[in-house]
Order: structure tokens, then sequence, then C-alpha cells
């Protein structure tokens, strides 16, 4: 009983601690050398890079090329190009990028069809190791590079983290099938407690299974890099007039525009005599002749006013 109450308080904590926490806890539940290994986080690799630096006395900047190696990066870069041949470029640009191992993961090309030179915007993804040869190699198949950039997000805490917090659930896992089975083989197995057992289980499961999703994903971008190129053509090889200019196709637009606006007109004129005056009359008309008829009955009962004697004047 008092083990039962234990694993099952150890996994309510471990549900709501994460990383360094739950592994020390799960160590010292276990003790011994049965004690769960403590994961190497962020912080433990910098403590150990800044001791192996004191301990160099000759001065020099030490690296730890295992730790600068397995940092997690995600890298981003754009890029804005212009070509003579945007429909060729492209092409060149796909080849390039498939050649080294990427993809295109959207496109979108503008027109598709015409003699024109289409503008072109994509997305790729490219191995992470290959992103700089392959931006060299895409800028030189271009005419002219407009713009450049590139960013990096150093996620390697947050992936050291998500592992320790799969290790430590991965542990809780096999200690509560363990007690599963424990209470299963019980004479009397009480079912309250196989009920808690396997609602634990099922929480740490679905824990698992969400860290585990974060974690491919982390090793997805990290893996591929994107790279987002926005493809126009040369001022010089664009067309003086658009020949796709049509003069009785704007006179058409022209029509449409006149006869839409006297529709319109023509609407207002019969809403408003079927709804806005009717509404006008019932709501504003009848109470004003109602007031006036009232006040004509008062100017009849009304008694006659005496005439005001005058004085004539002294000549």
């Amino acid at each position: 009983m008092k083990r039962f109450t234990m694993i099952l308080i150890l996994g309510l904590t471990l549900a709501a601690c994460g990383g360094d926490a739950g592994e020390e806890m799960l160590a010292d539940l276990g003790g011994g050398d049965d004690a769960t290994e403590a994961p190497v986080t962020t912080a433990a690799a910098a403590e150990a890079y800044r001791n192996g630096a004191a301990d160099d006395q000759e001065g020099a900047i030490g690296v730890n090329l295992d730790v600068t190696e397995d940092r997690k990066v995600i890298r981003q870069a754009q890029l804005q190009l212009q070509a003579d041949d945007t429909r060729k470029a492209f092409e060149r640009i796909v080849a390039l990028v498939e050649a080294r191992g990427g993809f295109v993961a959207n496109a979108n090309v503008y027109p598709v069809e015409g003699d024109d030179q289409p503008e072109v915007t994509m997305t790729l993804r490219i191995p992470a190791n290959e992103l700089t040869a392959t931006m060299d190699s895409i800028k030189a198949a271009a005419t002219k590079v407009v713009s450049e950039s590139q960013d990096a997000q150093d996620v390697t805490e947050q992936y050291v983290d998500l592992e320790a917090q799969l290790k430590n659930l991965r542990a809780l896992e096999v200690e509560l099938r363990a007690l599963l089975t424990e209470v299963r083989e019980q004479p009397e197995a009480d079912p309250d407690k196989l009920l808690r057992v396997f609602n634990e289980i099922s929480i740490v499961r679905g824990q698992i299974e969400q860290i585990e999703g974060q974690l491919n994903y982390l090793a997805d971008v990290v893996a591929l890099a994107s790279l987002d190129i926005s493809l126009s053509p040369t001022p010089a090889v664009l067309p003086i007039v658009e020949d796709t200019w049509e003069p009785m196709e704007v006179a058409r637009d022209a029509l449409r525009s006149l006869v839409g606006g006297l529709q319109d007109v023509g609407a207002w004129g019969i809403n408003f005599a079927l709804y806005t005056l009717p509404m006008l009359i019932l709501t504003l008309g009848i109470p004003l002749i109602v007031g006036f008829v009232l006040y004509r009955r008062w100017r009849k009962r009304r008694p006659p006013t005496a005439p005001s004697a005058t004085i004539p004047a002294e000549s």
C-alpha cells in the first residue's frame, strides 16, 4: 500500500514538474545503483565547458567541439532575386535544390502561361549543412541579387529539456506498469487501485507522445533549413506596353459599371417609394395631421379678443 501511494504521488509530481527536478526525485526514490542517470542539461554542459577552460593553463581559448557540433539550430534564409529569364531560372533553382537533397515546399508562378516572364515565389527545404552552398549556387543562377538575409534560432536548451522530461516519463511508465502487474496479481485486487494506476499510465503515455511529437518537429526543422525566394524579371526585359491591355474589354467594364449604377439608382427609387415614403407618412404624416386638426378646433373655441381703444393723436 505504501509503495502504491508513493508511486502515484511520484507520477503526479513528475507530470507537474519537468527536466532536472523530476529526474532528481526519481533518483532519490530509487536510490543506490538503480537510480536513474541524471540527464546532461544545457547548464551542466556549460559548466563542464567552463571547468575545462579553467583547467587550461596555457591561456588559449578552448572550444568544446562536441558541444558546438551538437547545437540544435533552426536556420532560415530569404533571397530576393531578378533574372532575365525567370522560367529557366526557376527550373535551374529546383534542380539545384533537389541535387543537394532538398525539395520545394511550395511555389507560386504567375502568370503560368504566356510569353511574359512570370514572377515566382517559393519556399525551399534544404539540409542545414547545405544551406550556404545552395544559396551560393542559386545566386549564381540569377541575374541580380536584390536582397539577402539569414536567421538562426538556437533551440538546444528546449531540446535537452524535452529529452530529460521524456526520459523521466518513460521511467515512470515502467514503474507504473510494474505496479499495475503487482496489483493484478494480488489475491483480492482492488478495482479502485487498478483504475487509478491505469488512469495514471494513460496520462503519462499521453505526455510521452506529446513530447515525442515536439522532439520530432524540432528535429525536422533543425535538419532542414527554410529558404524563401522571390524571383522577378529584370526591368530590362519588361515590355513597354502590356500585351494584356484590351480596349474593348475596358469598354465592356465601363458599360457594366454604368448599368450597375443605374440599377442601384432604380433599386433606391423603388425602395423609397414602397418602403421609406410609407414609413414617413405613418410615423410623421399622421401625427402632423392630428395635431393640425386639434389646433384648428382650439382656434375656433378660443373667445375673440376685444378691440383696443385707439387715442386720436393731437394735431
